[in-house]
């Protein structure tokens, strides 16, 4: 009777565990709604939290960053010109390793199942392309960078030439080597994926703009980096945050690329959202909410609360780029939905494990750079 007793109360705890960790995530972005152009409101209450961490560990706090005047992007025409003036800013300041990242489609289509990973490239293409003329304008010539051969020529195919904009070129640095492999296992390992091809550089490129590169790529970006470390590389849209949880899987490039290499690029572009539900013991039982982390560099990471409307409300900015937990616990508590909520709840609410492998304390050690933190 008592076994049985106490195989019921484990049941009992792991039923309600599953049913108070309730978590929903969502990657896309609208931009159906204008933003409002005047500074977000902020709160006024920081409490410490790991970026606070953070911020100590590399020597730089909210203070020391400029405030950020720009707004919330309305179109992706917006997005494209504070990412560019943004990037612009951070090569200036002497980074050659660099990330923009925002939704390339409008969340209904991106939300639509008819919608494939073939229409986010296309987009990518086009957004980067629109990207590297920014730079391009000025004077630099930019090769908006795929991964092999093939994916270069359906994007020639679709934009009807590789040139889209003077001096932006589509191109891939890869050099297969299929066709001149030296021993069986490098021919096998072309032909399954693996990386027996060999990066060249492109000498006339004066900075490349990456797109559509998997985790399984990513290594071919490091190479080129270590062939031409002055030249600027911008990680366009590549949700490198997704691609670092498959580091250290079985056929996946190890962690050590996010330690030695990753670490290193800067976010100069940050428009990252997410939707939560959260349950409650009293009507209306769930609670459905949703945000953005948005960075323009230099300035703050900012936490926003959707209010409605199209309207975002800042619950807070840091100087260090929030661990997913900490953003949702932020935009909770804004929403005041842990209000009366007791310490055994909130374990249960938030899990044992609020952090991935790379946000984790650990990983300061191991990090070539702290870069990507701020």
């Amino acid at each position: 009777m008592q076994a049985m007793s106490k195989h019921w109360t484990t049941n009992a705890l792991l039923t309600l565990l599953i049913t108070l960790h309730t978590i929903s995530t969502c990657d896309s972005f609208t931009f159906q709604h204008a933003m409002p152009s005047s500074k977000l409101r902020s709160n006024s209450q920081h409490t410490k939290t790991f970026a606070d961490n953070t911020v100590s560990r590399v020597e730089a706090t909210v203070d020391d960053l400029p405030e950020s005047n720009e707004p919330t992007p309305a179109t992706f025409q917006q997005c494209i010109q504070q990412a560019a003036r943004a990037t612009e800013k951070a090569i200036e300041d002497g980074y050659v390793l660099m990330e923009v990242e925002f939704p390339p489609l409008a969340s209904d289509f991106l939300e639509d199942t008819s919608s494939s990973a073939y229409d986010i490239s296309r987009a990518n293409v086009r957004l980067s392309s629109q990207f590297g003329n920014y730079f391009a304008k000025n004077g630099k010539n930019v090769a908006v960078l795929l991964p092999d051969s093939a994916e270069l020529e359906q994007a020639v195919e679709d934009e009807g030439t590789d040139e889209v904009f003077p001096n932006v070129k589509l191109a891939s640095a890869r050099k297969s080597t299929q066709g001149s492999a030296q021993s069986l296992d490098q021919l096998f390992s072309g032909f399954f994926g693996g990386k027996s091809s060999e990066m060249e550089p492109i000498a006339e490129a004066e900075m490349y703009i990456a797109i559509v590169f998997s985790c399984q790529e990513l290594p071919d970006l490091k190479k080129l980096h270590d062939l031409e470390p002055d030249k600027p590389i911008v990680f366009f849209n590549l949700k490198l945050d997704t691609q670092r949880g498959d580091l250290g899987l079985p056929a996946f490039p190890p962690k050590s690329l996010h330690y030695d290499f990753l670490s290193k690029v800067k976010p100069t572009y940050l428009l990252r959202t997410r939707a939560y539900s959260k349950s409650l013991t009293k009507p209306p039982y769930i609670v459905n909410y949703q945000g953005a982390q948005f960075r323009v560099y230099p300035g703050h990471y900012q936490s926003l609360l959707d209010v409605g409307s199209g309207r975002y409300r800042q619950v807070d900015k840091s100087a260090a780029r929030l661990p997913l937990g900490d953003f949702k616990e932020k935009l909770t508590s804004a929403m005041q939905l842990n209000e009366g909520e007791n310490k055994v709840a909130s374990f249960f609410r938030r899990g044992y494990k609020t952090r991935t492998w790379w946000e984790d304390d650990k990983s300061f050690q191991l990090e070539a750079s702290k870069n990507w933190r701020t």
